[in-house]
């Protein structure tokens, strides 16, 4: 028994005190998990101030920023207003339900859940001799041997209201879901490392192995991965009396030339006969805390050769920068902020036609097994059936959307429900069928004292606003913010 206990206390301590108090410096759209998690643990609202929760998936995420839902030009209606986002990619409505304590217990005032029909989780939509159903038996067994969220995020929850049908499925994974409700150490374990991995990449490795770039950015601009145009303006730190930090080539025999703007000379002048990574180190006798510099290099690469994945057409690169390029210091938790990139505005200077082109390739004529990229293509084939369905469908999703709504209004909680925007690429595949119009009539019927739904799926009627079926790009969810902060402020008579 004591020997349990230790253990017990052991785990918590190690498993969850050490990681979650270590320095989080990871970026945007890394560890989903650990930055959820440490994300939620750091909520907290004050008596005086009136708390928003943006709950919701990769859809919310990429919809709204919490930062401009009340903005100081609107303090003197919204008073001590703060939002912040309780979110995570991939999170259901289902999700949703099993947060619905945790959420109660941050106190806030209203919930904003923002949600797209995707998040139904419209893959499990099945045909069999013409009749449609949604396949509650695979999403079960799903959520109990792969799904991150039930597993990783609420074993207890999910444990507690399923463990019969957990238990019939099989006795080992009844076993596992018992572990994972007791230990940290199997529960976390598989981004455990990752906030330690981050802190070492950034000090012992010079920031040159990372996922998305967290430096200054260039004046025109800076692909997420780092990569820059083969020309480019940027206003660099100084620490000291020098520039020191590092940059990539992906061809040999490449000169790069430096030059402090306003001066004809470069500072810095080069030609490498290797391509991968080089050191910069300039000397300013000046010590200016910062500096202005223009980048020049002689050899351009194509975003085909670097990585044919990210994007349809065609773009083109300069070097690549360090992560946190021209930044002294990393920053801490900045997992939730996202930057504006060249991946998104590319978008917005394309014409029609190139556009349909790059959407069409990248997401539909892409042949790599990617997850995500494959769910895609699963959805829009459930959106076809469902377009045909000459009634509506409803599945356990939609009863877990409603018991959560009532959990909340009866603890005083408001809701907003947002139905999000959706590329019109997309949305025109079944909008005017039958169980979309039954879908909103669900949503609608969701309203009463407390409760408020917004019907947002033709909002960015621009599909030059949209990464995807439902994600915008940086400057459509600046303008969707300005809606929903609207919406909120007019439900919530703030």
């Amino acid at each position: 028994m004591v020997f349990s206990i230790g253990s017990l206390a052991v785990d918590r301590i190690l498993f969850y005190g050490i990681v979650f108090n270590f320095p989080n410096e990871m970026e945007w759209d890394t560890s989903p998990w650990y930055n959820f998690l440490s994300k939620r643990r750091n909520i907290e609202f004050q008596e005086s101030e009136k708390g928003v929760l943006v709950v919701g998936s990769s859809v919310a995420l990429y919809s709204v920023f919490p930062d401009g839902m009340f903005p100081t030009d609107s303090f003197a209606r919204t008073g001590s207003a703060r939002a912040e986002f309780y979110a995570h990619p991939s999170m259901s409505p289902s999700d949703f339900y099993f947060y619905k304590e945790d959420i109660a217990s941050k106190n806030p005032t209203a919930v904003v859940y923002v949600f797209n029909p995707a998040d139904f989780q419209l893959e499990y939509i099945k045909k069999k001799e013409s009749k449609l159903y949604f396949d509650e038996v695979k999403y079960f067994q799903d959520s109990v041997e792969a799904r991150h969220q039930n597993r990783l995020l609420y074993p207890q929850s999910f444990l507690r209201e399923r463990w019969r049908e957990i238990g019939t499925l099989s006795k080992s994974n009844l076993q596992d879901f018992l572990v994972r409700s007791l230990l940290f150490s199997v529960r976390l374990r598989s981004f455990f490392y990752d906030p330690f991995v981050a802190w070492y990449m950034h000090r012992f490795r010079l920031g040159r192995s990372y996922h998305y770039y967290t430096g200054i950015i260039p004046d025109n601009g800076i692909y997420l991965r780092g990569w820059a145009k083969p020309k480019f303006e940027i206003e660099c730190e100084i620490d000291g009396t020098s520039l020191k930090d590092s940059f990539f080539l992906h061809r040999p025999d490449a000169k790069l030339a430096v030059f402090r703007v306003g001066r004809a000379e470069p500072i810095w002048e080069r030609r490498y006969e290797k391509p991968g990574w080089h050191k910069l180190d300039i000397e300013f006798s000046d010590r200016p805390k910062t500096v202005r510099l223009r980048f020049e290099t002689d050899t351009s690469v194509s975003s085909d050769e670097v990585d044919s994945r990210i994007f349809g057409r065609e773009e083109i690169y300069g070097i690549r920068l360090s992560q946190n390029f021209c930044r002294k210091d990393f920053r801490r938790d900045i997992s939730y902020r996202r930057i504006e990139s060249l991946d998104d505005s590319r978008l917005t200077d394309m014409n029609s036609r190139e556009y349909d082109e790059d959407y069409d390739l990248r997401l539909y004529k892409n042949q790599e097994e990617e997850g995500a990229l494959n769910r895609l293509k699963t959805v829009r084939k459930s959106k076809e059936l469902l377009s045909a369905s000459d009634s509506y469908l409803e599945w356990s999703e939609m009863k877990y959307l409603r018991k959560t709504v009532s959990f909340l209004k009866e603890k005083g909680i408001r809701v907003v429900l947002i139905n999000s925007p959706e590329n019109p690429l997309e949305r025109g595949t079944y909008e005017n069928g039958v169980w979309y119009k039954g879908y909103l009539q669900f949503l609608g019927s969701l309203k009463s004292q407390g409760v408020t739904f917004h019907d947002a799926s033709a909002l960015i009627s621009d599909k030059r606003g949209f990464l995807d079926p439902h994600h915008l790009t940086y400057r459509a969810a600046l303008e969707a913010t300005r809606y929903y902060s609207e919406w909120v402020r007019d439900d919530l008579s703030l």
